[in-house]
């Protein structure tokens, strides 16, 4: 079962806390993906998995810090995660978390706009229903 990563030090290393936005109807869309990728049993499945949790961890641990080829700032707040052909943007809240907020895959060289545009979305919802509370 896949939980949200918890804010901790490690040999003086600042951790994030990484959270996975849920909208209003309480779906969780990159939890939900990363739950389906965890139930393939193919190769490719196996390896798109372990290679968005492991940008995932990196992310926990080094934070914005990262740069490319892990993570690139796309639009505003919006920065995206960048395993293989997965993209998973999210946003930094409260200086200390995360939000994980939507998953496409990648088949253009830029980022297709709808894919921020409905990032944005679910970080103003987040935001506006509370910030996850």
């Amino acid at each position: 079962m896949i939980t949200s990563l918890h804010n901790m030090s490690q040999k003086g290393i600042h951790m994030y806390e990484v959270i996975f936005y849920k909208d209003g109807a309480g779906r969780q869309p990159v939890k939900e993906y990363l739950e389906a990728l965890s139930k393939r049993t193919d190769k490719d499945g196996r390896i798109n998995y372990g290679k968005i949790n492991d940008y995932i961890t990196l992310l926990k641990k080094y934070g914005l810090s990262l740069r490319e080829p892990y993570i690139k700032h796309l639009d505003g707040d919006i920065w995206e995660l960048r395993p293989l052909n997965n993209r998973v943007l999210f946003f930094g809240h409260n200086g200390k978390e995360f939000v994980l907020l939507h998953h496409f895959i990648k088949k253009t060289k830029k980022t297709p706009q709808a894919e921020i545009d409905r990032a944005k979305r679910n970080m103003r919802d987040f935001i506006e229903r509370g910030g996850g509370k």
